[in-house]
Formats: C-alpha cells, sequence, structure tokens
C-alpha cells in the first residue's frame, strides 16, 4: 500500500514516517509493505497524488490548511482515504468536510495508527484497480479493464475506446502499452494492432470479431483458432 503524509512540521512529518515504516515491518508477513513517501507542501504533494492509496495530513503554517489541501486532492479526483491529524487545527470542527475524511489527534497512539491503516488497507483491496492512461497533452484518465472494449493505433497515438462511447488518447506505441496490461488475462492481441478485451467479443463472423460496440476486428486464421477454442 502506498502512504503519502503531507506535514509542514518536518518533525511530525519525520515521526509519522518512522511509526508507519515500523507498522510495515509488523505487517510484512500479513499484508505487505507499506510504502510510504512524505511531502512539505501541498505543491509537492499535487504532482502525482492518484498513485497513493492513503493520506496523512496536518498543513497549520502558511495556507493552505490540511482541509483546504484535502478539499484540493477531492478536486483533482483523489478518492482514496485522507486522515487529517489534528493538532493546533480543529479539523473535525469543519461543517461541511469532503467524502471520506477520518480524523487522528497527535500525538500519534499506535493501536489508533493501526487502525487506520487497517482502514485504508480494506479499502484499497475492495476497489477494483483502475489502469492509467496518459495523453500527448499530460491528461491522465483513469479506468477499469472492463470499461476498455479495445486499443489501436492512431495517427498520433493510440485510441482507448471505452464501452460509455468515449476515445481517449493513450501516449506512445502498442509495443509499449501491452505490459502495462499483463496483470489483466482478459487483455488478448489481435492482427498485431489491436489490444481487446476478450470480455467484450460478442461473436466471431466470418473473418472478423465483432466486439460490443459493434467495431469488427479483422482476424488472421491464427486469431480465429484461439478465440473459436
Amino acid at each position: 500500500m502506498h502512504i503519502a503524509i503531507c506535514d509542514d512540521n518536518i518533525a511530525d512529518r519525520k515521526h509519522l514516517e518512522r511509526l508507519l515504516l515500523r507498522e510495515s515491518d509488523a505487517r510484512a508477513a500479513s499484508h505487505g509493505i507499506l510504502y510510504v513517501d512524505a511531502f512539505g507542501s501541498m505543491e509537492s504533494i499535487s504532482r502525482s497524488p492518484m498513485i497513493y492509496d492513503m493520506f496523512f495530513i496536518d498543513m497549520t503554517g502558511q495556507p493552505p490548511h490540511g482541509m483546504e489541501v484535502a478539499i484540493a486532492l477531492r478536486s483533482m479526483g483523489v478518492t482514496a482515504p485522507i486522515v487529517l491529524c489534528c493538532s493546533t487545527i480543529a479539523y473535525r470542527s469543519y461543517a461541511a468536510p469532503p467524502e471520506e475524511i477520518y480524523y487522528i489527534d497527535k500525538p500519534f497512539s499506535p493501536k489508533e495508527l493501526s487502525e487506520m491503516v487497517d482502514l485504508g488497507y480494506n479499502r484499497k483491496t475492495a476497489i477494483p484497480p483502475t489502469i492509467e492512461i496518459r495523453g500527448d497533452d499530460g491528461s491522465t484518465t483513469y479506468v477499469r479493464e472492463e470499461e476498455i472494449i479495445y486499443i489501436y493505433p492512431g495517427e498520433h497515438s493510440l485510441k482507448v475506446v471505452l464501452n460509455n462511447g468515449d476515445v481517449v488518447p493513450q501516449h506512445g506505441i502498442l509495443r509499449d502499452f501491452i505490459p502495462l496490461l499483463e496483470p489483466y488475462p482478459e487483455f488478448i492481441l489481435l492482427g498485431k494492432k489491436y489490444i481487446v478485451n476478450k470480455n467484450h467479443i460478442q461473436c466471431v463472423s466470418g473473418k472478423n470479431a465483432i466486439l460490443s460496440d459493434g467495431t469488427k476486428i479483422p482476424l488472421s486464421l491464427i486469431d480465429k483458432h484461439y478465440l473459436k477454442k
């Protein structure tokens, strides 16, 4: 599990980092390793927030303060649990916090900290993993594997066709994107040009595979034999 700390008090930041690394050692045999990154500003934590499964935040110096950081992360599309560490700011008093905000008091109780990590772990395992699609313009889209129908090379980038009708550009070439899909056995390479989610194949008709959106993917004899099998 990947955890981010954002705290402008360097002593508190280092202390929480040490506690979480101890927690990681205690969980190594059962839950796996906790990977912990520590940040001291909103700017630094905003560079790639989507990779984290949980956040511990307390910003009490210059604005933005901790709750404002949490609100900003939610506006970026972050859905992971955010834990506000209560010290000089009474975060619990805010009338309308964003969704899935939790609170823990400083100084940290190891038991409460462990319970928070349990919460993050349970949340992570309950949510299907997403695939990151990066466009040439720097945009990032996160989709579940069942949302992807097929992927094919466009003029300047790959095109990822989704089941809602959207076509999302993916930077790079097909060969580079294939390793990202290795954890998902649903995806197969057809005709050396198309990556297809086999759960979206409706039937094989003649020399084509008919997909759920009506697209016809041309098949070689080897592809056709494989799909029929």
